[in-house]
């Protein structure tokens, strides 16, 4: 046997391409891995959420502290009309609507805001509700935010978010996650936009049913806009909010009833007096249970 001793050629262990873009495509690939990953995992976990039942929604509220009952005008006049709005929203029979009115001394008097939370919980802020010019407007409102106890987002958003958070966490190595801690759970608590859009369509069909028509419903997207101006907030980019811009919520709630059929003219109904000279200087908590 004859062994031949031959030259290494040039260049045999080095890459024709650049290192850098070798190190481009693999940071690209992992990110793209992760993000799939997780966006699965989130999907899954949104698709499933619904299936959870109520009551375990309620039992994970009833962990978060909840103001005593105080009985004064405006939790009735609320009551009567939360309740004249969930008989209308036809809700499952396990789901039970509690309306939290905060006022004054514990929130800024002028938080112009409600949202729903989970186990049927509905917080409506009293800046907002001394903006409402009609009682249509605060049905508006409240079937708004009941829609999305219908709808079970809360639960939904919760659910997503923890999972995005933890596979996260899990591939990035994070450990500093406040998941479920009071903060944490009311920053998972974004609604999607077209969980937004779904809430003022069912809604729009609950103050329909109320009043035989549309006319006031989007007086309540009117004073937020006007707050909107007021205030110098404005509305942000739309492409970074949750909720649709103002106006054009304001048009495609016309459009949803001229869509439907339904009589946008019609008689609006004031808002109780007493309901109105109350709100001041008050705080309390109304409960309706189907």
């Amino acid at each position: 046997m004859k062994f031949e001793h031959r030259e290494i050629p040039e260049g045999i262990n080095v890459t024709s391409v650049h290192p850098l873009r070798e190190l481009a495509v693999l940071l690209s690939g992992a990110v793209v891995l992760i993000v799939a990953v997780v966006y699965i995992l989130g999907l899954s976990a949104g698709f499933m959420a619904p299936y959870i039942p109520f009551e375990v929604e309620q039992k994970l509220a009833a962990s978060f502290p909840v103001e005593e009952p105080e009985s004064i005008e405006v939790d009735a006049y609320l009551q009567q009309v939360t309740g004249r709005v969930v008989e209308a929203m036809d809700l499952p029979e396990e789901v039970a609507i509690t309306v939290h009115f905060l006022h004054g001394e514990k929130v800024s008097g002028d938080t112009v805001n409600a949202f729903a939370t989970l186990g049927g919980h509905v917080v409506v802020f009293s800046g907002l509700l001394e903006k409402i010019p009609n009682e249509n407007a605060l049905a508006m409102l409240l079937a708004h935010e009941i829609a999305h106890v219908k709808h079970r987002d809360p639960i939904v958003s919760l659910t997503r978010g923890v999972t995005i958070s933890s596979a996260l966490g899990l591939l990035l190595g994070w450990s500093d996650l406040d998941l479920m801690g009071e903060a944490g759970v009311y920053t998972l608590l974004h609604f999607s936009r077209s969980m937004e859009q779904q809430a003022d369509t069912e809604a729009l069909h609950a103050v329909y049913k109320l009043y035989g028509h549309t006319q006031g419903a989007s007086d309540l997207f009117e004073v937020i806009n006007a707050w909107h101006q007021a205030s110098g907030s404005g509305e942000g980019i739309e492409l970074m909010q949750t909720h649709p811009l103002d106006q054009k919520r304001i048009k495609a709630l016309k459009d949803l009833a001229t869509a439907n059929h339904w009589t946008e003219v019609g008689e609006i109904t004031p808002l109780q007096q007493r309901f109105v000279d109350s709100l001041k200087g008050r705080e309390g908590m109304l409960r309706f249970n189907r």
